[in-house]
């Protein structure tokens, strides 16, 4: 089973309440990319059916998704750019982020609006160990980066571009670092179960 399919409690799968909180916030459409082999089980119902959505959501197969998620990204840029035209800027998360908020990504957007000269906003989170800021998904990204994006390789993401001269970004920090818990490992799904059903407790 994939880990967007684990589920945090009943019906709860990892990835659909990531793509919950998306389709709640103001984002004109939604872009979903997946494994070839991915059966999709974690995909709420309503998404499957032929019934009309409140906007657009596209859900779009990566052929080379194992050789690491710069080709994800790379797929899902190229794809919503010709599902969405004139697109100014889209907001990239990860499937693993189940307790991203809509109002998180709202936030996001409107502080790009606000600061236009900018070519990313990203959510930040304070290391707990050294005090560093880190910037991380959700992030927004202007169209000045697309072409960027569409030259990642590896599997390091859009992250490498956050220290690129060649862009302006700000990190906006996240008012509870428990949002921001991706699942990586076991350990990490243990503790999002936990933070899920309401037991979670700081280390």
């Amino acid at each position: 089973m994939r880990k967007q399919a684990l589920e945090l409690g009943k019906n709860k799968p990892i990835a659909s309440m990531g793509l919950h909180a998306l389709l709640g916030s103001r984002l004109k459409s939604v872009l979903v990319v997946v494994h070839p082999e991915d059966p999709l089980e974690w995909l709420p119902e309503h998404l499957r059916g032929a019934a009309p959505l409140a906007k657009p959501v596209y859900i779009e197969a990566c052929a080379d998704a194992s050789q690491g998620m710069s080709r994800s990204i790379r797929h899902g840029v190229q794809k919503l750019m010709s599902h969405e035209k004139g697109l100014d800027a889209i907001v990239v998360t990860l499937a693993d982020q189940p307790f991203i908020t809509s109002a998180m990504v709202d936030e996001l957007i409107a502080y790009w609006l606000a600061q236009p000269e900018l070519d990313f906003v990203a959510a930040a989170l304070q290391d707990a160990k050294g005090g560093k800021v880190v910037w991380m998904p959700p992030v927004v990204m202007s169209s000045s980066m697309f072409e960027a994006l569409l030259k990642l390789e590896g599997d390091a993401g859009a992250r490498k571009l956050f220290t690129d001269p060649n862009y302006k970004g700000y990190g906006l920090l996240a008012v509870d670092e428990k949002v921001m818990l991706d699942v990586d490992t076991p350990d990490d799904f243990e503790t999002a179960k936990k933070h899920f059903l309401g037991f979670f407790t700081e280390c």
